[in-house]
């Protein structure tokens, strides 16, 4: 009797090719929504504990997306460079095509962590597939886990996230809605983080507030006769 527990990580029915340019959270809601899964139950799985909203291991994601950790590795935007070594060499062109439109150049990076095609976003900007595959480039310069792969907890994103605090969720159960729902790259530390700065800000402004008003009493202390209005 062979007593040998299979291996934990197995490829998925359904297989599908990382975009080049894409971040490993974009690949992982493509991969498991492909699956019939939820995003943020395969990402957990991949991960495990105690990490489970950190990156996961190329090695695991390669095995159940059924390709090879190096075809990822040189597709992921923010995958780790396999066992310390350098990355393969950037395919870049001999001309930076981006010289005084640096904003076009994020916007088709950004695109492409979201899961656009390469030959969509060339059509969609007169863009040949190479300077693509550039602006594509340009993030791992200077990507960090917290670095610009990550959408800036600002506008409709600030305002998604707290229309979540006011229903009275806590930071997993946002970035699980967000991971499952949205498209947004958000860290969970960054969510952890917006959830202290929201807090900090909204006792500030009710301090103002009682140092404005010096006669009100709190809410649990009930009305008083200073702070009702005449009829």
């Amino acid at each position: 009797m062979n007593s040998e527990l299979p291996p934990r990580f197995a490829p998925l029915p359904v297989r599908i090719r990382p975009c080049l340019g894409e971040s490993t959270n974009s690949y992982i809601r493509r991969l498991a929504r492909a699956n019939h899964l939820q995003p943020s139950f395969l990402h957990c799985y991949l991960c495990g504990p105690p990490q489970w909203f950190g990156r996961p291991l190329l090695e695991n994601l390669a095995t159940t997306a059924g390709h090879s950790p190096e075809v990822l590795e040189r597709a992921l935007a923010d995958a780790d460079a396999l066992g310390g070594t350098s990355r393969p060499p950037r395919r870049l062109p001999a001309k930076n095509p981006f010289i005084g439109r640096r904003d076009l150049a994020h916007r088709v990076a950004q695109e492409a962590l979201k899961g656009t095609q390469i030959r969509t976003l060339a059509k969609r900007y007169n863009l040949r597939c190479g300077d693509v595959r550039f602006a594509l480039e340009i993030p791992r310069l200077t990507t960090t886990e917290t670095g610009p792969l990550n959408d800036p907890i600002t506008g409709e994103l600030a305002d998604l996230i707290e229309s979540m605090i006011s229903r009275k969720l806590n930071g997993r159960q946002i970035w699980t809605e967000l991971m499952d729902h949205h498209d947004y790259l958000v860290t969970y530390d960054g969510i952890r983080h917006y959830i202290r700065y929201a807090r900090s800000r909204t006792a500030s402004a009710r301090a103002d507030s009682l140092a404005s008003n010096p006669l009100c009493p709190t809410a649990a202390e009930g009305p008083s006769s200073e702070c009702t209005p005449e009829r």
